[in-house]
């Protein structure tokens, strides 16, 4: 049963290039933030991996499925429908009631004692992000023009390290700061371990950033909807969109799906285990770590992700419409020899050249993906499609990714000062299965985009 869209809807139409391009990389602006702030709250966790391992006495594999699967299988089921709602309904306000529920539950992170309160936090902190990216991804879609929409994207998906180095570096200096200090006093709140301390301090921005969130509007929806509105006549939905185009063109999204998934293997194994590695490996502290790794990933991480997207939008107009997927596969291929370099490194000088070529050659295929994507999904399907490859990259990367790593380090070697081997090799792993799937991509999809622009 199809259900009408909400009055006033889309009363308010997205900006046109000539007059509104600035609003619409002002909308970018606020979803890079929220996207900031919602990576900040889930890899903090990366950085606390001892202190809250001997607190709360877990081993590896069991604190794998806290950082991974407590937060993936939540985010990815409930992101399904999420979706669904996100091709429905206002998405602004979508964003706004997510961003409420992940930042009180990133909180609470200060207040577990034990497994089944830490994952029940991070459960929540996953059921709240997951309404984020669909409904983004849709919003910046409508916002832009296909010529510009890598760049828009590659802003917004840069969020993935801007947050991540924002958790590292501002999760050290805490630790640092409060380690000698044994507990953390927060007025109303209580006290705090320092490792229960960096989840409040995480979570205080997001109060004024879901206040900010308001300012944005939502965009009227390119094609049947957008005429619709645009003549100011009350449309129906229509009936439910359904999954038939995906699976009629399935040569072409099935790997396309898979590849960003599989690739993700590298992006959460290594924020959840590079720390360790150091510390473990090499002695360094949190304070040390942390920042040096937050760095790279300011610097290396988004640098890829901003020129994958410049190099994207100049192929795509000049008609290279493969070019987005030929750059990920050669970025991906890089990832294969980093990650081996990364597994058998001689000392931490060596190891962090490796973390920043990964890091620079992960943010291409991150960032070109969800252009990839909407380029060939009809608006209806977009918010749909985007959880779907939410979910596998949250299920593959984030669920398989750090427990694979424990798995090798805890079973395979059974030394914990090998993480490192560990992560290399799933790493390298990851990246070659991630180059199959984008060289199978290419025929089907060039042919669908041709297909697609055909009936434009």
């Amino acid at each position: 049963m199809s259900l009408p869209y909400p009055p006033g809807r889309v009363s308010t139409p997205a900006p046109t290039e000539s007059n509104g391009l600035g609003y619409a990389y002002y909308v970018t602006i606020i979803l890079l933030l929220a996207y900031t702030l919602s990576f900040v709250d889930r890899q903090i966790l990366g950085l606390l991996v001892q202190p809250i391992k001997k607190d709360l006495q877990l081993s590896d594999w069991v604190f794998s499925i806290v950082h991974g699967f407590a937060f993936a299988i939540f985010y990815t089921f409930v992101g399904i429908f999420l979706g669904r709602l996100a091709d429905r309904w206002n998405r602004r306000n979508l964003i706004v009631i997510g961003m409420a529920i992940w930042v009180v539950a990133t909180a609470a992170g200060g207040y577990v004692t034990g497994f089944v309160s830490l994952f029940v936090a991070r459960m929540f902190v996953g059921v709240g992000e997951a309404a984020l990216s669909p409904a983004a991804y849709s919003m910046l879609a409508d916002y832009f023009p296909p010529e510009r929409r890598a760049r828009a994207m590659s802003i917004y998906t840069s969020g993935v390290y801007i947050g991540s180095a924002t958790a590292f570096i501002v999760g050290g200096l805490v630790i640092q700061a409060t380690s000698q200090a044994g507990e953390v006093v927060f007025p109303l709140l209580g006290s705090f371990k320092p490792w229960q301390a960096a989840f409040i301090f995480v979570a205080l921005p997001g109060i004024p950033l879901v206040a900010l969130m308001y300012t944005v509007r939502e965009p009227l929806r390119r094609g049947l909807q957008a005429r619709a509105a645009s003549a100011k006549v009350a449309a129906p939905a229509g009936p439910a969109p359904d999954l038939s185009h995906v699976l009629r063109n399935k040569r072409a999204f099935l790997p396309l799906l898979l590849a960003p998934g599989i690739t993700a293997m590298i992006t959460f194994g290594v924020t959840a285990w590079l720390p360790a590695t150091f510390i473990r490996q090499w002695g360094w502290t949190p304070g040390e770590i942390g920042p040096a790794y937050g760095v790279i990933i300011l610097t290396f991480g988004i640098g890829g992700m901003l020129l994958s997207g410049f190099l994207a939008d100049y192929l795509t107009a000049r008609g290279k419409q493969v070019g987005s997927i030929v750059i990920s596969l050669v970025a991906t291929g890089v990832l294969v020899i980093t990650g081996l370099v990364l597994a058998f490194a001689p000392t931490p000088t060596v190891a962090l050249v490796a973390v920043a070529a990964t890091t620079f050659f992960l943010g291409m295929p991150v960032a070109l993906a969800p252009p990839i994507l909407q380029a060939v999904t009809p608006n209806q399907l977009r918010g749909q499609v985007t959880s779907i490859y939410l979910l596998l990259i949250n299920l593959i990367g984030l669920g398989l990714g750090p427990f694979l790593v424990a798995f090798f380090t805890d079973f395979v070697f059974h030394d914990e000062k090998l993480v490192g081997l560990s992560l290399g090799l799933v790493s390298a792993l990851a990246a070659l299965l991630s180059v199959l799937c984008l060289a199978s991509a290419i025929g089907p999809y060039r042919r669908l985009v041709a297909a697609t622009e055909g009936r434009a």
